[in-house]
């Protein structure tokens, strides 16, 4: 049999938390670095490829660069990207994280 925790919130209790732990709740939520990006290795491989062709909108590189992403090996190739790109950006370093990608992209597709 499982014991329980010895710690009870009664109805009082949980309406005096309320206005405190609702706020906090909601805000970390929203506070910088706590949220993660699911992208795709091809949304991945986009940025990349439109940064190298400037073709990229205004702040898609900001995004890519601002926003971590959830997946660890591409999360990887993004900080090794920031390193690589502006404001003096290693197009030959970006290339070779582009073409990282794009290998992973056709190893996950034979899976």
């Amino acid at each position: 049999m499982q014991r329980s925790s010895g710690i009870k919130i009664n109805g009082w209790v949980a309406i005096l938390l309320a206005p405190v732990l609702i706020p906090i709740a909601l805000i970390s939520n929203l506070w910088p670095g706590s949220r993660k990006a699911n992208r795709t290795v091809d949304e991945v491989a986009g940025f990349l490829r439109d940064f190298i062709e400037e073709t990229a909108g205004d702040w898609d590189w900001d995004e890519f660069e601002c926003v971590e992403i959830a997946d660890p090996e591409l999360e990887k190739i993004r900080k090794r990207a920031v390193r690589a790109g502006p404001p003096n950006p290693d197009l030959n370093q970006l290339r070779a994280l582009l073409a990282e990608v794009e290998a992973i992209a056709r190893t996950r597709q034979d899976v």
